[in-house]
């Protein structure tokens, strides 16, 4: 039987450590969330931009679910286990109790607020999903706090928009959003809100922010719309366009 891991008390460094030994067993994890940002952008760093991450989201593939568990559980991590059961497949969520930290591995699709299907998005990267698919993360957001615009000014602030390879893929963004005035109408609206809080938070870097952001939103709004997309912006507003994600309360960490 394999030995236990020391878990590090550092938040990145155990994420580095869950996805080496996935790269060993030829299993392979990505990070998203608040981590992956200050991973993979430098500004993250910055007192103005500076947020906590203790907590830990991962990208897996839903057919490497069983050898996720076994490599979770050979680190040390303890499963919670009736809600591993109820979702397994689509979420699995381990726990830390040593460093009161919880780990969140998303199969395949990311689902919040709404649905995306990252599966693709794994190959690409070394420890992280892109930065458009994790922006997209943080676009899609509808009750927001001070975290996720501090994780979307960091992306803003480190990479421009682009409509090709490097940067964050307006052109992929446009694409997704253009077939889903749901995504479409929170990732306008998020954007929006992004301006509007960037002089509070990036202060006199804020306008390199929201010259990036209007960028985003003219190739959005300029991207030919879907049928379906046009059909469902008749009705507007005055339906719901997005899910509000269930409290899933830690009562294993106290």
């Amino acid at each position: 039987m394999e030995s236990i891991v020391l878990l590090p008390t550092d938040s990145l460094e155990a994420a580095e450590q869950i996805i080496e030994t996935g790269e060993s067993k030829a299993v392979r994890l990505r990070l998203l969330g608040g981590l992956a940002f200050k991973k993979l952008c430098p500004s993250s760093r910055e007192p103005r931009y500076f947020r906590e991450n203790k907590d830990i989201d991962l990208m897996g593939k839903r057919e490497d679910s069983r050898a996720i568990m076994k490599i979770m559980e050979t680190l040390g991590y303890k499963p919670r286990e009736l809600f591993n059961k109820l979702n397994m497949g689509q979420r699995l969520i381990y726990y830390d109790m040593a460093n009161k930290r919880r780990v969140d591995l998303f199969l395949d699709e990311f689902v919040m607020c709404h649905k995306f299907n990252f599966k693709e998005n794994i190959l690409a990267g070394t420890y992280t999903l892109p930065i458009t698919q994790l922006l997209m993360t943080k676009l899609q957001v509808v009750e927001k706090t001070d975290k996720e615009y501090k994780d979307m000014m960091v992306a803003f602030r480190d990479f421009d928009v682009t409509t090709g390879e490097g940067g964050i893929r307006g052109d992929e963004i446009a694409e997704l959003s253009s077939k889903d005035w749901g995504v479409y109408t929170t990732f306008w609206k998020t954007l929006e809100a992004v301006m509007a809080r960037a002089p509070v938070i990036a202060g006199d870097e804020s306008e390199l922010i929201c010259s990036r952001v209007r960028k985003l939103m003219s190739i959005m709004e300029g991207a030919p719309k879907s049928f379906g997309w046009r059909m469902r912006a008749k009705v507007g507003e005055r339906t719901r366009w997005y899910e509000l994600p269930d409290s899933d309360g830690d009562a294993l960490l106290g």
